[in-house]
């Protein structure tokens, strides 16, 4: 399917590895530019230098804490120098932690409300006027665990909430600009050193019998599933679609 996607540009946030760096890759298969972001300057840089070979002119990175409005100026930047303009924003970035020290905790819950919803409201709110000169398109990436209880850190429930609510909000104000916003809500996403590769680690016969009990498909997700719809969203394919919750969870949320 051609999505029309060619010389689009589009920034994904959290993009050097796992669901957004596979995003990265869909869009520039598909012609369009792309920056790829993260905070470790040695993982994004190694990203770029495996891009760049292949995609060119077309990829660029910004290293860097992107709530940092020096961050988000330089990623602006680039975009002006290179493209001139933004079509579409991915916000994928957030953080997860190890070990929590309690699930009500206050601090704790700030920190999750820090490190996902607040890291995408700034992003995305930092570029509205570039998204709405060019009727762009915004995804959110949430979690299913804004949807059903998983035994997730309060915290963290409530930053996808957050996001959730947000989301829809700005699909309600961005209409009249010709702006689309959706929100994708994926369920257990295994890759390479992300949380659950982790979590295989320590236990991996807990693991596989959690994703077997409580996952109607049986089986983890796939960062490229992801990649797949975050494109079509993105794409005039979905030029129907606003403030939308699509759920890719292999069935986990509807299990009996």
């Amino acid at each position: 399917m051609n999505l029309n996607l060619y010389n689009k540009t589009f920034l994904i946030s959290g993009s050097s590895r796992g669901i957004g760096l596979k995003i990265a890759e869909s869009l520039l298969n598909e012609g369009a530019n792309t920056i790829i972001t993260g905070r470790s300057k040695k993982l994004v840089k190694k990203q770029f230098n495996k891009l760049y070979p292949k995609y060119g002119f077309k990829v660029a990175y910004v290293n860097g804490d992107i709530k940092n409005n020096l961050v988000l100026k330089k990623i602006r930047n680039i975009v002006k120098k290179r493209w001139e303009k933004l079509d579409g924003i991915v916000a994928n970035a957030g953080s997860v932690k190890q070990n929590v020290s309690s699930f009500c905790s206050e601090k704790d819950f700030y920190w999750y409300q820090k490190n996902n919803f607040i890291t995408a409201f700034k992003l995305v709110n930092y570029f509205l006027d570039d998204i709405k000169k060019n009727k762009g398109s915004i995804v959110f990436i949430s979690s299913i665990a804004s949807l059903k209880d998983l035994g997730a850190p309060l915290g963290y429930v409530s930053s996808k909430l957050s996001l959730n609510y947000y989301s829809k909000f700005l699909a309600n104000e961005l209409a009249k600009y010709k702006v689309r916003v959706n929100n994708i809500i994926p369920g257990n996403i295994y890759f390479k050193g992300g949380n659950w590769d982790k979590k295989i680690k320590k236990n991996p016969k807990k693991v596989k019998k959690m994703i077997k009990s409580q996952v109607l498909l049986g089986r983890f997700g796939k960062p490229e599933e992801i990649a797949n719809l975050a494109m079509f969203l993105l794409s005039s394919k979905a030029s129907f679609m606003t403030g939308a919750e699509v759920v890719i969870d292999g069935g986990q949320t509807i299990k009996k």
